[in-house]
């Protein structure tokens, strides 16, 4: 299905292939994880040895990123940590975000594609994990963050019922 897309434009830099699927959507050589660049026009850009199935995950993933507008709000906050980098309070709220923000992503993609698929997926995750780097000062990555606490997360998850909904939108109705 994938190669339906593929345009014949493409570049090489250094002996690397980069091919565009889409307008948005890249396959490159060179690269070891998928993630979204640009903030007007966000493009995603995936690793060309990744299967069909490995694509379809990592697409949703990243296009969920995109319509929440993580890309913009990482960089956000991460102006926020430039100006009070001495502040440990806003440390662990840019820490703590990047990894709600893939979490929240991750459950999007096991909602829409059904819980069937949360080993495929991890392993998906597991392939393309980058490491821990420092303090998390990464673009919006696939492979980014903490994947052992992104697939424990995964095979936890669970739909809330209706009920826990409701609660927390009364608890948060009653704080504000």
């Amino acid at each position: 299905k994938w190669a339906e897309d593929v345009t014949v434009n493409a570049s090489v830099a250094d002996g690397a292939l980069t091919v565009p699927l889409r307008k948005e959507l890249y396959l490159a050589d060179y690269i070891s994880t998928a993630f979204v660049l640009g903030i007007i026009n966000p493009r995603i850009y995936l690793p060309s040895y990744l299967t069909p199935e490995e694509q379809g995950y990592i697409i949703a993933h990243e296009r969920c990123h995109i319509k929440r507008m993580d890309h913009v709000f990482r960089l956000l906050a991460y102006l926020a940590l430039c100006l009070h980098w001495f502040n440990p309070l806003v440390w662990l709220a840019f820490v703590l975000s990047g990894k709600d923000m893939e979490m929240s992503c991750d459950e999007a993609v096991i909602r829409m594609y059904g819980p069937r698929i949360r080993a495929e997926y991890s392993q998906s995750l597991l392939r393309l994990a980058t490491g821990h780097r420092g303090f998390a000062l990464t673009p919006l990555a696939f492979g980014e963050g903490d994947t052992k606490e992104r697939v424990i997360n995964m095979t936890k998850w669970k739909k809330p019922k209706i009920w826990a909904v409701i609660v927390a939108l009364v608890a948060c109705v009653a704080v504000l």
